[in-house]
């Protein structure tokens, strides 16, 4: 076993060895330190910077609504969530760097299906049809808490969303044929809420591979409350899942050194060297 003494020897010598000539370098930032008799080399921690990526998902989409009063309904699976996402990492408060701000311009479909209500027997019906589908385009702004390794990303997403209802297709039950594929002046097109969601990527930089769960919950009602009655308001929401796979691409390095700190430096080196002399 070595001793204190000799052990601190040996470090010397490997850090001299590894920066002599014809001698393989060890990697950059290599330390060496002293536990006990034990001599251990650390790795510096690898930060992730400040990088950008432009992705594009597809998914499914969960359909259902919270409505109140309630109606019996049946959820619904409708293909086509398709969007695309621009993501930018950052430090929040210039401290926690594993935090990023995403927009996204996602389109698919929202709606409700309603069912028979086993007590009495009846189906509740707007305009006459038991189920509508509304294609919709929507704009989430979410922050992104993540936790990285080299080649793997857990995350969640949380914010505030707007969207705009494209057009509405009524089904079953024989629906009005005025309002078949078009709105009523007591339904609304403009929504907003709150959109969240869970998800992980696998990373082989420049791309990473993403699969997302994500929701959504309307706080705008889908009508007007007083449509049906001056005393007893309806209320209807979406709340809906979308679970979505994708690729992003890298815009900007996740390790290393950028182009940007690069010039930082050599500015540095220019114009601002370090004083030697003391």
């Amino acid at each position: 076993m070595m001793t204190g003494r000799e052990t601190i020897v040996l470090a010397v010598v490997l850090m001299l060895s590894a920066t002599s000539a014809g001698a393989q370098s060890l990697p950059q930032g290599l330390t060496f330190e002293q536990e006990e008799d034990t001599l251990v080399i650390r790795r510096p921690k690898r930060e992730v910077n400040d990088y950008t990526t432009i992705g594009f998902e597809y998914g499914v989409t969960r359909n259902a609504m919270m409505f109140n009063p309630d109606f019996k309904q049946s959820p619904f699976i409708t293909p086509g969530y398709y969007g695309v996402t621009f993501t930018k990492n950052c430090r929040m408060m210039n401290m926690f760097p594993y935090f990023a701000l995403q927009v996204g311009l996602f389109y698919g479909q929202e709606g409700y299906r309603f069912k028979e209500n086993e007590e009495t027997g009846y189906i509740y019906t707007q305009e006459n049809a038991t189920q509508a589908i509304m294609k919709t385009v929507e704009v989430p702004v979410l922050a992104q808490f993540h936790a990285d390794m080299t080649h793997f990303k857990a995350y969640l997403l949380a914010g505030p969303y707007a969207g705009y209802r494209l057009n509405i297709d009524r089904v079953d039950q024989n629906p009005a044929d005025e309002f078949k594929n078009a709105f009523t002046d007591y339904e609304k097109r403009f929504e907003y809420g709150l959109h969240g969601g869970v998800g992980f990527s696998l990373i082989f930089a420049p791309v990473e591979f993403n699969v997302t769960l994500r929701t959504r919950y309307g706080l705008s009602n889908i009508w007007q409350p007083d449509y049906y009655s001056q005393y007893y308001y309806r209320f209807g929401h979406p709340f809906d899942f979308m679970l979505t796979a994708g690729i992003s691409f890298q815009l900007t390095k996740r390790y290393g050194k950028t182009k940007a700190m690069l010039k930082k430096e050599a500015y540095k080196a220019v114009y601002e060297p370090e004083d030697t002399t003391k």
